[in-house]
Order: structure tokens, then C-alpha cells, then sequence
């Protein structure tokens, strides 16, 4: 079905695994498969919650490099882990968790945009900050934290 979408990205799971990600990656034709790593609300103490016995850093090298092994386009992965991301993954970085307020809402790993790209991520992701409330005020903000 994906060969007939007419898209720029697709995102899937990296813990989908290896084969998967080949799989999608082989019939996406013009399509950038992105790889998502572990979610930027989730911490430490929820991964051991939900049975992972390895810290949240070793669980996103590991994803970079299933992403880099898969040839995807991209990966979305927190703005705190995109240096040591980098040594793994050479393509684009994608990064939620960017905030211009001091309201993490769900969030657990965030940065500011400013920090983010300081960082070497390629692209934010914003959703709350920018479109909760008065959004060209928030506009604004983002402006101001980028100057």
C-alpha cells in the first residue's frame, strides 16, 4: 500500500525491527522512511516500568544503529540524545520535545529550540507550544528563542 501513497515521509517504529524496517524501506520508493526511537515521554524509570532492563540511552544507540543498518532517511529521536546519536545514525534528525515554555505537559526529554539545533538536529517538531493559546504570539516566542 505504501508504494501508492503519495507522500514525502513515512514514519515507522524502530522496534519494529530489523527486517521490518527493510521491508518498508524497500518498497518506499521516493518516500523518506523515518525511524522513530524511543519516545520523548517516556524516561529511565517508565522503561523499566514497561520491562526493559537497558537505560533509555543504550536503547536509543541501539535504534540509530537498526535505523542506519536499514538505510532509513531519518530518525526521530529527543534533542538529548542527538550528539551521541550522530556517531550511529548519519542522515537526518528529527526531534520533538522542543519547548519555548517551561510547561513539559507529557513530555520528559525536551530542549529549547535554540539548544536543539546547538545540538545537531535537522528538524523540530513543535506541536502545544506553538498552538496552544495565542498562536502568533507563540510564533513570536519561537522567534525570539532562535535569535
Amino acid at each position: 500500500a505504501l508504494k501508492d501513497l503519495n507522500i514525502n515521509y513515512l514514519t515507522v517504529h524502530i522496534s519494529s525491527g530489523l527486517e521490518a524496517l527493510k521491508q518498508v524501506k524497500k518498497v518506499s520508493g521516493k518516500t523518506k522512511i523515518v525511524g522513530v526511537t524511543t519516545l520523548t515521554s517516556l524516561d529511565n524509570q517508565d522503561l523499566k516500568s514497561i520491562g526493559h532492563k537497558r537505560p533509555l540511552k543504550e536503547i536509543v544507540m541501539i535504534q540509530a544503529k537498526l535505523a542506519s543498518k536499514a538505510k532509513l532517511d531519518a530518525i526521530v529521536c529527543s534533542p538529548l540524545e542527538v550528539k551521541f546519536v550522530r556517531k550511529f545514525f548519519k542522515k537526518e534528525i528529527i526531534t520533538p520535545g522542543i519547548r519555548i515554555s517551561s510547561k513539559f505537559n507529557d513530555q520528559k526529554r525536551v530542549m529549547s529550540p535554540k539548544s536543539a539545533f546547538k545540538q545537531g538536529s535537522d528538524w523540530l517538531v513543535m506541536g502545544r507550544d506553538l498552538t496552544n493559546g495565542n498562536i502568533k504570539s507563540n510564533f513570536k516566542k519561537l522567534s525570539d528563542h532562535l535569535s
